[in-house]
Formats: C-alpha cells, sequence, structure tokens
C-alpha cells in the first residue's frame, strides 16, 4: 500500500471544512437547546397553574363536603324531631 502524501493545501482544506463543519453542528444544537429550554418552561408554566387550580378545586370540595356535613346534621335533627313527635302522638 501507498500511503498518500497530503499536501499542505489540502490539510488546511480539510481542517476548514471539519471546523466549519462543527461551528455548524454547535450552532444546531444551540438552537435545539434553546426550543427544549422553551419548552420546559412552558411546560412549568402549566403545571403550576394546574396545581393552582387543582388547589382551588380541593378548597371548594372541602367547602362543598362540609356544607353536606351541615346539611346531613340538620336533616337528622329534623328527622328525629319528627319520629320523636311521631312516637308521641302529637302528629
Amino acid at each position: 500500500m501507498r500511503k498518500k502524501i497530503l499536501k499542505k493545501n489540502d490539510l488546511t482544506e480539510r481542517v476548514t471544512k471539519v471546523e466549519l463543519e462543527f461551528a455548524k453542528h454547535h450552532a444546531i444544537c444551540g438552537e435545539r437547546y434553546k426550543a427544549q429550554i422553551q419548552t420546559l418552561e412552558r411546560i412549568e408554566k402549566t403545571m403550576k397553574a394546574n396545581s393552582e387550580a387543582i388547589n382551588k378545586l380541593f378548597g371548594l370540595s372541602n367547602k362543598g363536603l362540609g356544607g353536606l356535613r351541615v346539611l346531613v346534621l340538620l336533616g337528622g335533627i329534623i328527622a328525629s324531631i319528627f319520629g320523636f313527635l311521631k312516637y308521641k302522638d302529637f302528629i
């Protein structure tokens, strides 16, 4: 096998091509990273908004649950009064 002897001009040309390809690759990856960061920031904002909405819903459900307990308690009291009065033959 014969070794191909590179001329100085060929070597500098190849090095420039490699440097150019590396610069292109670096620029493309930089843009991809920026896009990924923007996407992650959007997702983070959406998750934060969803968490706040879920916390509000939990607050509303707790209020609704408390109101339901009060209604059940009042209904029980009214039913026991009517039952007592029915037992005493007042009604």
